[in-house]
Parts: structure tokens; C-alpha cells; sequence
């Protein structure tokens, strides 16, 4: 009977770990958050993933990028001008881009890691 609660309480810890999404806000890979509020925003690439991976962002907004992983990341947006590389364990401010990208959804990547790291960011005025 014992084995069976801890098989049951593993399955229930491991199964919420693997859907990605803890229900804290950082943007788990089940869930999208809506970042478009306030003067800028925080993306972070950490376990070769984008941090939140699912995200809405005003273009008015300022962005800063934190690679935690020791690896080279690009921050790319599909069909965009926007790719950047931003070196392991280094932080990177952009302006924001408005004029530069019109509202819309488009597929976030990272060229060095694709297609394990990729996201997806809806841009809105």
C-alpha cells in the first residue's frame, strides 16, 4: 500500500512536471502570458528554452534578454528583422519595435538550437 501512494504522488509530481507549465506566470510550454503591460519586459533562455516561451508584448515596449545558459542563443523572430545573439550568461537590452515589426503572431527561435528552442510572441500596438 505504501509503494502505491508513492507511485501515485511520483506520477502526479513528475506527470505537472513534464506538461511545463507551473502556474506561476513564467510562461511554462502549456501556457501563454500576456507581458504588454508596462514600459518593458524580461525574456530569459535558460535550459535551452525561452522563458516565457508563449508571450504577448506590446511593440511600445523596451526588452531585456538573459541567456542563464552558458551556450550562445539567438533571439529571432520569423520573417522579422529581428535576430540577435546574445552570448551564455550575458544580458542584452533592446529598444522597442514599434515601426519595426507590425502587430501580429509570429514564431520565436533560436537559430543555434532550433527546433528544440522555439516560442511563439504576439506583438500588439
Amino acid at each position: 500500500m505504501r509503494t502505491l501512494g508513492f507511485l501515485l504522488v511520483f506520477s502526479l509530481v513528475f506527470g505537472a512536471a513534464a506538461c511545463g507549465g507551473d502556474g506561476d506566470g513564467d510562461g511554462g510550454s502549456d501556457e501563454c502570458v500576456d507581458l504588454s503591460q508596462g514600459d518593458s519586459f524580461t525574456i530569459r533562455m535558460l535550459d535551452n528554452e525561452f522563458i516565457p516561451s508563449c508571450f504577448t508584448a506590446s511593440a511600445s515596449q523596451s526588452l531585456r534578454l538573459v541567456n542563464e545558459d552558458a551556450a550562445l542563443h539567438s533571439f529571432t523572430i520569423r520573417d522579422t528583422p529581428i535576430d540577435v545573439d546574445i552570448r551564455g550568461e550575458e544580458t542584452l537590452d533592446l529598444d522597442p519595435v514599434t515601426g519595426v515589426v507590425e502587430p501580429g503572431t509570429y514564431e520565436l527561435i533560436c537559430r543555434y538550437h532550433v527546433p528544440g528552442m522555439v516560442g511563439e510572441i504576439t506583438i500588439v500596438e
